[in-house]
C-alpha cells in the first residue's frame, strides 16, 4: 500500500510540476478523478479542484494568465500554491509521469478495497466482483486506437473538408483551402486588405455560418460595405439612404439587405478584442456545423504576453493556430505590413511588386504558422493584383489580375 505521505508529495510534484509547465498536461493520463485532496494541520490542500482548474484554463489556451486566474478563485489559496510551487523540485516530464504513475496506483487500491469491502458485505456477488476487478486494473492504461479501413475510406470520401464557394474561382485553386486551414490576408495601410476580406466574407456566408472581429472601423462602416458589396451601389450613397426617393435604386438597396439578413449568416463583433475574448467566442460555437472566423487584424488583439511586440505576435499566432485545430472552424486573419513599398525603376511610372511573407509586420510566427497567405497590391495605380506568397498547393508566386471598385468596395478577378 502507497502511504499517505508519499501520495500527498506525488501530488504536490504533479500540480506544481504542471503550474511551472502546463502544456504538459497533455502528456498526463490522468484526471481530476485520480486525485485525491489532503487536510494537513488546518491547511486544505484541493488537488482536485486545482487540476480541473488549470485544466479548463489550457483547454481555453489561456497559460499565459494562469497565475492569475487562479488567484481570482476564491476556492483556492494562493499560499498554497506557493508551496506546491515550491515544493516541487522535479523539472523533468519523465519524473512527473513516474509520480503520475504512483497516483494511478493508489487511486486503483482504494477502489480494490472499497470493491473487495462491497463483497465482504454482500452488496455484489463475485461475477459483478471479478468484472469490476477487471475494469479497476486497467485504470491508467493508454489504449491505442489504430486507423482502420473506415476511417481512411470516410476521410478521403468526405467532399465537405474543402472549403469552397470564396467567389474568386482562380483564387480558390491556387489556395485549395480545408476545413481547419489559417489563412493570411496582409497588405500596408489602406491596401485593400479588409476589402478582400469582406469580399470573402459576403461570398463564403452563404455557405458557412462567419463570424468576423472587426477592431479598427466602426460598425456602420462595415454594414455600409457590405451592403455596397452585395447591391453594387457606391457607399457614399448608402450614407444618404433616409433621404434616397429614387425608388428603383431604393428597392435595389433594400433588396441588397434583405439578401444579407435572409441568406447569409453573418455575425459582425466590433470593438477592441483580447485573445481571451476571442477564444470564448470560439468555444461557444457548435462544434457540428464549420464556421468561417475572420480576424480584423491580429496586431489590435490584446491579453497576449510578451516583452516585445515579436514575441506578442509570435505567441499570438500560435494560439490563433491551436484554436483552428481544436474547433470546427477555419480562420481567415488579417495582418498590417509597413507602409514602405518595394519599388522597381527609376522612371515617374515605377511599377510596385508584391510583398514577400517577411515583411509582415513583426510577423514572428505569423508566415510560418498561415498554411495560405496573400498579399493584395497594385503595380500601377488602379491595376491591382492578389499575390499568392504561401499555398498549400502549387500557387505560390503566381499573380491574380483583379478589379478593384472601391466607391462599392468589390473585388472580381479579371
Amino acid at each position: 500500500m502507497i502511504d499517505r505521505e508519499t501520495l500527498k508529495e506525488c501530488h504536490v510534484c504533479l500540480i506544481g510540476y504542471l503550474l511551472k509547465n502546463i502544456e504538459d498536461i497533455d502528456k498526463l493520463s490522468i484526471t481530476k478523478d485520480y486525485l485525491k485532496d489532503f487536510s494537513i494541520q488546518g491547511k486544505k490542500y484541493n488537488f482536485k479542484y486545482i487540476f480541473e482548474k488549470i485544466a479548463q484554463i489550457h483547454k481555453e489556451n489561456r497559460d499565459n494568465d494562469m497565475l492569475q486566474i487562479l488567484s481570482t478563485d476564491e476556492q483556492i489559496d494562493m499560499n498554497i500554491i506557493m508551496e506546491i510551487i515550491q515544493g516541487n523540485p522535479l523539472e523533468q516530464i519523465g519524473a512527473i509521469l513516474s509520480k503520475e504513475g504512483t497516483i494511478i496506483q493508489a487511486h486503483k487500491e482504494e477502489l480494490l478495497k472499497k470493491t473487495y469491502n462491497k463483497l465482504k458485505n454482500g452488496e455484489c456477488d463475485i461475477n459483478e466482483y471479478t468484472e469490476t476487478v477487471k475494469q479497476i486494473n486497467e485504470l491508467g492504461i493508454v489504449k491505442q486506437a489504430y486507423i482502420t479501413e473506415n476511417d481512411l475510406k470516410e476521410c478521403l470520401s468526405n467532399e465537405n473538408i474543402a472549403i469552397k464557394g470564396l467567389g474568386f474561382p482562380t483564387l480558390e485553386s491556387y489556395l485549395n483551402m480545408k476545413q481547419k486551414d489559417f489563412m493570411l490576408i496582409y497588405a500596408s495601410t489602406g491596401g485593400g486588405k479588409t476589402a478582400l476580406a469582406l469580399n470573402l466574407l459576403s461570398n463564403l456566408s452563404k455557405h458557412y455560418p462567419c463570424i468576423y472581429f472587426n477592431m479598427e472601423m466602426a460598425e456602420q462602416t462595415m454594414y455600409e460595405r457590405l451592403v455596397s458589396i452585395q447591391s453594387g451601389v457606391p457607399m457614399e450613397t448608402l450614407e444618404r439612404y433616409k433621404y434616397i426617393t429614387d425608388k428603383e435604386l431604393k428597392n435595389r438597396i433594400d433588396e441588397a439587405m434583405k439578401e444579407i439578413g435572409e441568406h447569409k449568416r453573418i455575425t459582425m463583433l466590433t470593438g477592441g478584442k483580447s485573445i481571451q475574448a476571442i477564444q470564448a467566442t470560439i468555444n461557444k460555437l457548435d462544434p457540428k456545423e464549420h464556421t468561417i472566423v475572420f480576424i480584423d487584424h491580429v496586431g489590435l488583439i490584446t491579453g497576449v504576453r510578451g516583452s516585445s511586440q515579436y514575441e506578442k505576435i509570435t505567441e499570438l499566432a500560435k494560439a490563433l493556430r491551436n484554436m483552428t485545430m481544436a474547433h470546427n472552424i477555419t480562420m481567415i486573419a488579417l495582418s498590417q505590413v509597413s507602409r514602405q513599398q518595394n519599388q522597381q525603376g527609376n522612371t515617374r511610372n515605377r511599377e510596385n511588386e508584391p510583398l514577400p511573407l517577411s515583411r509582415l509586420k513583426d510577423s514572428g510566427e505569423l508566415e510560418n504558422s498561415a498554411r495560405q497567405a496573400v498579399n493584395i497590391y497594385f503595380k500601377t495605380e488602379g491595376n491591382y493584383f492578389v499575390y499568392i506568397a504561401k499555398s498549400s498547393s502549387d500557387g505560390v508566386g503566381k499573380e491574380i489580375p483583379i478589379t478593384f471598385t472601391k466607391n462599392t468596395m468589390t473585388i472580381r478577378e479579371r
